[in-house]
């Protein structure tokens, strides 16, 4: 006897709805993070003026404080913020790490370099 199909489903996923409220830069970026008095250099994943997805040698716990400085690609201009920890994600094979972390920015230390920052992620 042969079995023939009572019905055919088609899935289909619908493109999730951007959330984020300023423009990102996914481009792999490198920068240095400043966590419990140390520095460790960083690969940024996601960039937006409100956060970024870092992988590190380090992996900070939830809430904990950290200091980014990013180095734009433009080769002149980098960017100093403070953030918290918020999330945590997959980590980076080149840098060898098992985990990464979103951080939230709370503090720009420049007004220069938050505008550094807008121009880069606009252009």
């Amino acid at each position: 006897m042969k079995k023939t199909p009572i019905a055919r489903l088609r899935l289909v996923r619908r493109p999730a709805r951007e959330r984020r409220s300023s423009e990102r830069d996914r481009r792999l970026l490198e920068g240095t993070i400043k966590y419990q008095g140390r520095f460790f250099p960083v690969e940024i994943l996601d960039l937006s003026e409100n956060g970024a997805f870092l992988s590190a040698p380090v992996l900070p716990e939830w809430s904990d404080s950290v200091t980014l400085v990013v180095c734009l690609p433009d080769g002149v201009n980098s960017v100093m913020v403070s953030g918290r920890v918020r999330r945590f994600g997959l980590g980076s094979r080149s840098q060898g790490c098992s985990g990464g972390f979103g951080v939230q920015f709370t503090r720009f230390f420049t007004r220069a370099g938050q505008e550094s920052l807008h121009r880069h992620l606009v252009a």
